[in-house]
Formats: C-alpha cells, structure tokens, sequence
C-alpha cells in the first residue's frame, strides 16, 4: 500500500508533473532505499568503502555539494513548492599508526521533495602492509535519520479523470497523515587494495542488517559496491596521466525479485598533478562532464550531468572541495639518558 501511495505524492497539477516525480521518488519507493548518487565518486571514496579510511596516509577533509535536474519546475496544489534533490556531505579521515590503520567519518544531508535524511556513518580500517601495496578491510557505524512529511502526499484513490484531489483516502498509511521521523543503527563492512599511485579496488556492503521502520513503512536491502581505478603515466608524456575509474552498486532483490543496480565508468586525463577533465557515463542516466584543479593541498573539482532520459533538459551540477595535510608524529623524548664514557 505504501509503495502505491508514494508513487502518487500531491505534486501533481498536470500528468506529465506526475512522471517527473515518479522518476524522482522511484528510487526511494518500497522497500529499498538508495543512497546518495555523486558522480565524482572516485574523489569520494570514504562514502563507498570504510576501508578506504586512512589510505591516503594524510588528513583529508571533504565537502561535496550536489544539485539534481537543475531548473525543473514542480506545482504542488497544496500550495507548498518542493525543490529538486539536492545532497551535502562532508567527511574527514587520517591514519593512525597504533591502530594499524585509519579513522574516518562522513555525514550526509539529503532532501528530496518531502523527504529529509541525513546520514551519519564512523568508519576504521585495519591496514596490512603487502610487497606490492597494503589491504585494509573496514568496519562503519551506521546512523540514520530520516522525516517525510505525508500531509503533502496523496493516495491514487484520491484522483479521479480530471485530475481533481479528494479530500481524504481509504489507504490507512494517509488516514491519519502527519510527518513522521524515525532513526535507525546499521552497519557496514568494506575491503580495500591499494598500489599507491597505480591502482585500487574495493568491495563493500552498507546496511547489512535491513533495518526497519514501521513509521516510515519500509525497510532497508543491502548494498554493494564494487570500486576500481588505474592511474597511467604516458611513457612518452610524462605530465599528463590517464584515470580511468569505475563504480557499480547493486540492492538485494525485494520480494518481487526486482534487482536494482547502477554502474559508472569513468576516464579522466591529468596534466602535471594540477589539472585534471574527463567524462563519466551512467548507464541508462547521463553523461556526465568532469573537470577540477589541484593547488598545494587543496583539491578542487566540478561536474555537470547531461541525462539521456525524458530529463534531458535538466542537468545536475556537482562540486567538492578537499584539503589534504600531514600529520607529524613527533619522536617521544628518551626517558634515561646514556652516559657515552662508560662502556
């Protein structure tokens, strides 16, 4: 009944507002629900994989700001205008040598139309030093919380042919319509290979105890991840460097045996570690343009998604910004000192 209802929110004056805000809520409907989408994903590795923390053997914070299918207008008859997805998050993650590893957080703020959540998600890596590079595997924390507000939701059976509201529904989810928030725990584990300045690889899972929610009147599927990226240093170009990327998720199947999976692949080109461009494509979505700068420890980077879909119009502007700097362990003063004339 949930799933039904969702697929009808009350931001509809015309049917073609309807399929724009099926495309919208599709990913969160039923009994899965998707985690934020961010096309520089190879610069934000932290949100994918807990054992990614650490590995850059500095201290690096995070911000990435995305805006999806800018400029698309929505009427809502209850008076209220609900805007487009948009998604914040930051982390931060450094090495710690008597843990073996590393230490990393990361929270995100997602609003889509009714719907606020925002992630919390503390992450450790234990970190094995290999001949040819190291392997961590991770654990996270997860803490999630999230409001959708049903009074600005309405049920099919409240539509009639002339696209006309009706005041009430028969469908006890919107009987008695309220906002309802709720929060819930979960826990995440991940794997990581690294040669550093050559290659990664990663799997990782995110929910993988399905929590529930009776208020919200869902439940979460696991989610996978599988991460990768090569760097090539043109032999007879040594400043400029290829990056090719990719990035695939996948959400265990619902009781319908529905799989919902999405992939990207990336190649960028960097010149002389400052400057980098490239492309992305997101299977049956968009095709994205990437470009950004490094200066000293400050990393800048920006995309723009072209959507191959009936969204066409409306593409999706992304930004982050990362600062990255040592930390020094300074040596601990000897605690007995030896006098050089005795043998």
């Amino acid at each position: 009944m949930y799933k039904r209802n969702i697929l009808f929110p009350l931001i509809k004056a015309t049917k073609s507002y309807l399929l724009v805000i099926i495309v919208i809520i599709a990913p969160l409907i039923g009994f899965s629900q998707q985690e934020p989408e961010f096309t520089q994903y190879m610069y934000n590795r932290l949100s994918y994989n807990p054992a990614y923390a650490g590995s850059n053997g500095a201290m690096c914070l995070t911000g990435f700001y995305r805006n999806q299918w800018m400029g698309l207008k929505l009427t809502d008859i209850k008076g209220g205008k609900p805007s487009t997805p948009q998604t914040l998050n930051f982390s931060f993650d450094f090495p710690i040598k008597f843990l073996h590893g590393g230490l990393g957080a990361t929270i995100i703020s997602d609003k889509i139309g009714y719907w606020n959540q925002t992630f919390v998600k503390i992450d450790y890596a234990y970190r094995f030093e290999l001949p040819t590079g190291n392997l961590a595997f991770g654990l996270e924390a997860q803490l999630f919380s999230s409001a959708i507000d049903f009074t600005k939701l309405v049920g099919s059976d409240q539509i009639n042919e002339l696209d006309e509201i009706l005041s009430t529904s028969r469908d006890p989810v919107l009987r008695d319509a309220s906002q309802q928030n709720d929060f819930l725990f979960d826990l995440g584990f991940g794997a990581y290979y690294q040669i550093p300045g050559k290659f990664y690889a990663g799997f990782s899972s995110s929910k993988l105890m399905e929590t529930k929610s009776d208020k919200l009147k869902w439940e979460d599927k696991r989610h996978y991840y599988l991460l990768a990226g090569y760097e090539w240093t043109i032999p007879a170009y040594p400043e400029f460097r290829v990056l090719p990327s990719a990035l695939a998720k996948f959400i265990e199947p619902d009781e319908t045996g529905y799989v919902n999976y999405q992939i990207n692949a990336s190649a960028l080109v960097e010149y002389n570690y400052m400057f980098w461009g490239g492309i992305n494509y997101r299977i049956q979505d968009a095709i994205s343009v990437l470009g950004g700068l490094t200066l000293g420890g400050f990393k800048l980077g920006m995309s723009y998604d072209i959507p191959i879909t009936r969204l066409k119009p409306y593409g999706s502007f992304e930004l982050f910004v990362r600062y990255c700097f040592k930390v020094e362990n300074q040596p601990k003063p000897p605690t007995s000192y030896r006098n050089t004339r005795m043998n």
